[in-house]
């Protein structure tokens, strides 16, 4: 198919002619890289010499013998020279509303794929974790409290599906208990909420860009995205993210610690017992008896206060007798979400 057959009667900006771009002015080193990747993830190999201008040419990244923003974006030395919108801010909340000074914030910029490597390391060093023992590597797991490719899949979609043509950036807000992440643009108008939540329905709205993050093993063309980070969050005991389109941006949110201690102050709960949601939070289950371990108290306390934690649907039974009982945190608190929208 050719380029022009995508190209509405204006022609977007991260498909425009770059200004005074030069082949100087992308970097011959992520172009390197990006071959590389294609190779490993797609086992995709360019039909020419893998020089900058071939490279830019089989991808259909120049413009009237010129580079396109897109390349830039992708490859360039300095992309935000061209495209000063084209970053991701990131800012850190120890609580769970916006507040000023801010925790931690940064501006990622660089091309395409340093932002999103970079924003998904701000994101994870944000995030509680565990570290499992190392009984079957030599190395240990690092488990964090969120699905990292979830959140791996939400950042890489704002990126490649963000309108170019908004002089707004990408958002990326961690607070206590949620991840939102917004950005510039809307759902093609053939998608509606509902359809993201179904597989093998791709509508990429920068297909220029969809490709050579296909390319690198970044993002897939089946449609399943959405779909696998809704499926990711459950499987992790998490409720459902949210979408939330609204006129010229789109936000998403993945909760995480939705039972914060500000939420956590609304029950008449012992120490003990706020200390169990927090252990939950990270080791997903306790029984009985880690419970009476983990607090030195008896089994007849243990189950008093985890009976009282039950009925608060704070957190479910599973099993059926003995040590085969366990207890997890429940999604009932998704009652308290309703705050949050907006």
């Amino acid at each position: 198919m050719r380029k022009d057959d995508h190209m509405s009667k204006k022609t977007s900006f991260y498909m425009s002619r770059a200004k005074d771009a030069k082949l100087s002015d992308l970097s011959v080193e992520r172009i390197a890289w990006f071959v590389e990747k294609a190779s490993e993830e797609r086992e995709y190999s360019f039909s020419r010499k893998s020089s900058p201008k071939n490279v830019v040419e089989e991808l259909v990244l120049d413009v009237d013998g010129g580079l396109s923003n897109a390349a830039l974006l992708l490859f360039g030395k300095k992309p935000q020279k061209f495209c000063p919108a084209a970053i991701i801010k990131c800012s850190f909340y120890t609580g769970t509303e916006v507040t000023r000074p801010i925790s931690s914030q940064h501006d990622f910029g660089q091309t395409l794929f340093e932002q999103i490597d970079s924003a998904m390391d701000f994101v994870l060093s944000k995030l509680d974790r565990t570290v499992g023992g190392r009984e079957e590597s030599a190395t240990a797991e690092v488990s964090f409290e969120l699905p990292r490719e979830a959140i791996r899949e939400i950042i890489i979609n704002a990126v490649a599906h963000r309108d170019y043509d908004s002089s707004g950036s990408i958002q990326i807000d961690v607070f206590a208990d949620r991840i939102e992440i917004v950005n510039p643009g809307s759902l093609p108008g053939e998608l509606s909420v509902d359809d993201l939540t179904k597989g093998n329905i791709s509508v990429p709205v920068n297909p220029f860009l969809a490709r050579p993050m296909y390319l690198a093993g970044y993002m897939n063309r089946l449609g399943y995205g959405t779909q696998r980070v809704i499926n990711q969050c459950r499987k992790a005991g998490l409720p459902d993210p949210k979408f939330d389109p609204a006129e010229n941006r789109f936000r998403v949110t993945i909760w995480r610690n939705w039972l914060t201690d500000d939420r956590l102050n609304q029950f008449n709960l012992n120490e003990r017992q706020r200390s169990a949601i927090r252990y939950l939070k990270s080791h997903r289950t306790i029984t009985n008896s880690k419970y009476q371990s983990a607090f030195g108290v008896a089994k007849r306390t243990a189950s008093q206060d985890l009976n009282q934690l039950l009925s608060l649907d704070l957190v479910s039974r599973k099993g059926t007798t003995g040590k085969g009982v366990f207890y997890r945190l429940t999604n009932g608190a998704l009652k308290g979400h309703k705050g949050h929208e907006s």
